[in-house]
């Protein structure tokens, strides 16, 4: 489910791009109970064993320990108050299975069946009569209708814009659960329903499900909470009768006994730890250490093991969010102004060692990105519009300007001058300055030290201009405070994206969620035009009107300058300490760190050779 995200790698999706898959029809071929799939027939059959990406026989055992930074003091992901634990996803099942290998299709797993009303007004799920909790309870209708209306009624707004289009939701049966649909038109319902985690109503009856959660709650899944310290660490213990073990969607996962997970207050510290045998994996997204920061005595020797990983999702959009709540960032010529300072061609030089591609759509990486100037049918849902959209929107290709990387952008600072001078701003004492005297100054808020590389150049570049930026870095439970309250000027973040979006678009970009504390619509885009649009990407007949409406929101947000943006690659750089088998199949998503397991031969040599200090 949605987690915000500032790492600079792309954000995790399980939707690749298919142009040439045609829309799912409810009517020929007949549907599936088993799976739902958007994007044509679904690719395994039904009565498959396991997904083609995993290891079916592979072994159970071994400890993993893996970081976190920050701190945690909260077993509740849904809500805005406290900081979650990492990994509670491990905890509940949901009610079916998205597979890392297809775009837009999941299957069957703590529903046994999903059917959808002929004409589109209802989504009926089965659960499974195996499916049952941790204290061996059975998972049921009435903790499926619990979690919905809690998710909806007190959790973060997002859950709020996420199930608008569900009407009402009712358990026919024990085992039986409808949902009543306001709108037919979102063919993505089925799937977002499918996502849904099943938290035990009895667990929450006494706890007030807006509160942290202190105590460890209670699951489905094939992890339960271990040993744990608040702030300081959390160790999943391996569910040995797991309800769901032998079930094709579940068979050759959560093959580790323990997942410990270590909290750092930064990831300097983390990377030591690494280093140090102390963490046993890494998704490395900083580009200075991929590139020189692993000569180090245990890589020259084989025990840690470094990987690139290609993988085939949308990237979505990374960079610099501006707050147009701020009167700073009002004007869309001072925001467009902002985006001609950053000079990606000497930063990805010399702070990324030429590993990044600059991004210039929000649904970079897929054919959902805009393209050229509208046309067709992009062209004919923005025309109605044309009076209040900027002129380059009909007239103009989106690009950024290219500089030499030399770090010496005069020209496109030049530009990003004039930019201001039209908004009304003038230059007086070196400094940039409005009618009456008060500095173009902001502040770019980040909850890691990390991102100050990116982000001072950036503000180095900016007092050229005459603008003055500051740089804060805040501990990650006040940034993600912050965030919810709307309370900062710029900050970097991400808006990762799939294939199929549809309803999480209202929660980034509409009117609503601008006015919504906690929802993800950080710069507070509020645009009648775009909600038009929004509605209309959700609520796309087959693939072309998708495709057609996701590249008119692209072009109008791009034209509306609320991010400057950043940069993707389309790759994982993976390093781990050399203890672990995977499957070596590729896969859309990269990589599927579940289905890896502890391979004993090679454990005993690694922790051996960790034990005497290398």
């Amino acid at each position: 489910m949605r987690r915000r995200s500032l790492l600079f790698s792309v954000p995790w999706s399980l939707a690749a791009a298919l142009p040439a898959a045609r829309w799912a029809r409810a009517t020929t071929p007949p549907p599936r109970t088993d799976a739902v799939s958007l994007l044509g027939p679904p690719a395994l059959p039904s009565g498959f064993t396991a997904f083609p990406y995993v290891n079916p026989d592979a072994p159970k055992g071994g400890t993993v320990t893996l970081f976190a930074l920050g701190s945690f003091d909260s077993f509740n992901p849904y809500i805005i108050r406290g900081t979650p634990a990492d990994g509670l996803s491990r905890l509940w099942d949901t009610l079916l299975v998205a597979s890392a290998d297809e775009s837009g299709t999941a299957y069957a797993h703590l529903a046994e069946r999903v059917e959808i009303s002929p004409d589109r007004a209802t989504i009926t799920f089965t659960l499974n009569s195996a499916a049952h909790f941790h204290d061996g309870t059975d998972v049921t209708a009435a903790d499926v209708v619990f979690t919905f209306n809690a998710l909806v009624n007190e959790g973060q707004p997002f859950y709020r814009a996420y199930y608008t289009a569900v009407a009402s939701v009712a358990a026919l049966s024990p085992r039986v659960v409808r949902f009543r649909l306001r709108s037919t038109k979102s063919r993505e319902l089925p799937l977002i329903l499918g996502e849904l985690p099943v938290l035990p109503a009895r667990f929450f009856a006494h706890r007030d499900f807006s509160r942290p959660l202190m105590d460890p709650p209670l699951g489905s899944g094939p992890y339960r909470v271990g040993t744990f310290a608040f702030a300081r660490s959390i160790a999943y213990q391996r569910n040995r009768d797991y309800w769901a073990a032998n079930l094709p969607t579940a068979r050759g996962l959560y093959n580790f006994d323990v997942i410990q997970t270590e909290y750092f207050d930064d990831d300097t510290v983390a990377f030591q730890a690494f280093k140090a045998g102390s963490i046993d994996f890494r998704n490395e997204n900083v580009s200075k250490n991929w590139a020189t920061g692993y000569d180090f005595p245990a890589v020259r020797r084989g025990l840690v093991k470094l990987r690139r990983v290609r993988y085939h999702l949308p990237t979505g959009m990374q960079g610099f969010a501006m707050n147009t709540r701020r009167a700073v960032f009002a004007d869309r010529r001072v925001r467009q102004a902002m985006a001609w300072a950053f000079d990606f061609q000497w930063e990805n030089k010399n702070l990324f060692y030429g590993l990044y591609t600059r991004t210039l759509s929000y649904f970079s990486n897929s054919d959902l990105a805009c393209s050229g100037i509208p046309q067709g049918a992009e062209l004919a849902l923005l025309e109605p519009y044309r009076k209040e959209l900027p002129a380059e929107v009909f007239t103009t290709p989106f690009t950024l300007p290219i500089t030499d990387g030399s770090g010496n952008n005069q020209r496109q600072l030049l530009a990003a001058f004039h930019m201001l001078e039209e908004a009304g701003w003038r230059l007086a004492g070196g400094r940039l300055v409005n009618q009456t005297g008060l500095p173009l100054s902001f502040e770019i808020l980040l909850p890691d030290p990390t991102f100050e590389r990116v982000s001072i150049p950036y503000a180095t570049w900016l007092k050229r201009l005459g603008v003055t930026a500051s740089v804060r870095v805040v501990d990650p439970a006040q940034y993600e405070q912050r965030m919810n309250d709307f309370d900062f000027d710029m900050t970097m973040t991400v808006f990762p994206e799939s294939d199929t979006p549809g309803n999480e678009q209202r929660n980034y970009w509409t009117c609503a969620a601008a006015h919504t504390l906690g929802s993800q619509n950080l710069m507070g885009v509020c645009s009648p035009v775009i909600d038009v649009l929004v509605e209309k990407l959700i609520d796309a007949s087959d693939r072309a009107a998708l495709l057609a409406a996701a590249h008119a929101l692209d072009r109008v947000l791009l034209w509306g300058w609320y991010i400057v943006p950043q940069y993707h690659s389309n790759y994982f750089n993976l390093a781990y300490w050399n203890r672990f088998g995977f499957p070596t199949e590729p896969v859309r998503s990269g990589y599927v760190f579940d289905a890896w397991w502890i391979d004993e031969k090679l454990a005993k040599v690694t922790d051996a050779a960790r034990r005497a200090g290398l």
